[in-house]
Order: structure tokens, then sequence, then C-alpha cells
């Protein structure tokens, strides 16, 4: 069984390699006209479930991933800009002139996925909504060279505008970076800002993009992310983190 990939760059930058950031294995679906996968980090603060799209993927397999780092260092050898992957039952396959290797999987059953319907999340009753920008989300990057002691982002909101704020409250004489992610804000002022783990952003700004969409459950603490490529889609479901 063959997998052709059109176009290695963007199946590695906008697919494989954002999920080796967040989970170190995956099990991913293929089915005809794209690849889809959900996974999340070791706290399951962070779940992502994403989506690449290829009109030329055109076989149904289950592909359990053991390392997702090591599957992007290996496609990377691919030396052409789009490649046929042989698919065996326990490995993945690739052979060229210059280029050949074996990658081994794993049987199914053994990589664990997050037990979550992405329909379920879909209907629940948010409470607030925003957009993200890019550029704000850069200058959330930047600013962390501020704020090196913590990993948490506050995230609080006054009428329409939302501030990120890099800090850690539970600890005292920390140094702190904050400015305005967003004028869009629509929804409930919620007042107690909600940590979040900063590293998805992190993540998301590896991604090119103009915005996101993001809605929110305030009491809950629980923030989505929305994020829309030419060719892949994400969804990042965020738990607030304790105070």
């Amino acid at each position: 069984m063959n997998l052709t990939i059109t176009d290695k760059d963007k199946f590695l930058n906008n697919f494989i390699s954002p999920l080796s950031k967040i989970a170190d294995a995956a099990v991913l679906k293929v089915t005809k006209g794209k690849i889809s996968s959900i996974v999340s980090a070791g706290d399951n603060t962070i779940i992502v479930s994403s989506e690449y799209s290829d009109d030329r993927v055109d076989c149904d397999k289950i592909l359990n991933v053991p390392d997702l780092k090591k599957f992007v260092r290996v496609i990377s050898c691919i030396d052409e800009p789009s490649f046929s992957l042989d698919i065996s039952q326990n490995f993945i396959g690739y052979k060229s002139d210059t280029v050949r290797f074996k990658y081994h999987l794993y049987d199914d059953g053994i990589i664990s996925t997050p037990k979550i319907s992405i329909d379920k999340i879909n209907k629940l009753e948010f409470d607030g909504k925003f957009t993200l920008t890019y550029n704000s989300i850069v200058s959330l990057i930047k600013g962390s060279s501020i704020s090196t002691e913590s990993n948490k982002i506050y995230l609080s909101v006054k009428n329409n505008t939302l501030t990120g704020e890099l800090t850690d409250k539970t600890r005292s004489n920390i140094d702190s970076y904050g400015i305005k992610i967003s004028d869009n804000y629509e929804g409930t002022q919620f007042a107690n800002a909600i940590p979040l783990n900063f590293e998805i952003f992190r993540i998301i700004s590896s991604m090119r993009f103009k915005e996101l969409e993001s809605r929110l459950i305030t009491k809950m603490g629980v923030v989505t992310l929305d994020l829309n490529l030419d060719d892949s889609k994400f969804k990042f479901i965020i738990s607030a983190l304790a105070n």
C-alpha cells in the first residue's frame, strides 16, 4: 500500500512538526484525501485535533507512530518535494536513487489517544470569543525573554480588550510582561485571570497564519483556538492551570 504526499514541506511544517511538539507519539488516521490525529500533552492540559488534506492521499490505514520527532527527521531526509511511502503492516518504507529507509510502527492499541469528542466540544456553551493575530503571538514570544522564570500566560479582560500577561502569580519577586493581544473580545467579563500553559503559543507561532479564532468557557477555564491553513486545520483545546 502506498501513501502519496504532494508537498513534503507543508506536510512537515503544517502537520507533523506541530504535533511532535505536543506529544511524543501519535495515531495517524489515513483516509481518502486526508490524514487526521488527536494528541494531548502529558498533563492533558492541551489537546490538539488536527487534519491534513491532500488529494493524492488514496488509502485507508491507521499509522501508530511511536516517535514523532524521529518521524519528522526521517521524512526530512527525503530529497523530493513530493513522495510516496510504502506502508506495510509494521513499518513505513521509502526508496529512491539517493535515499532509502524503513521506519517501524507500533501495533494497534499501544499508543493511547485522548477520549474526547470534537463534535461535543463544538456544541458546548461558550461565553466568550475573540481573535488572535499572528503578530500578537509573535509579540508575546518576544516578551517572553523578559519573563523567563515562568511558562504561564494569564488572560484578563476589560470591556472588549483582552490582555495576556506572562508571569506566575503563585510566586513572589518574579518578572512579568503583559500586552494587549486582542481588541475584539465579546462575552462574559470574567473577574479572575485565566492561567494557561504558554508553550502552546510558542508552538502556534511556528506556523504562518493571519489570525485564529478563539472561544472560551470562563467558569471552566477552557479555551479553544481554531487555526486554519491552506491544507491543514488545528483545534487546540486548552484547560486552565492552577493559579
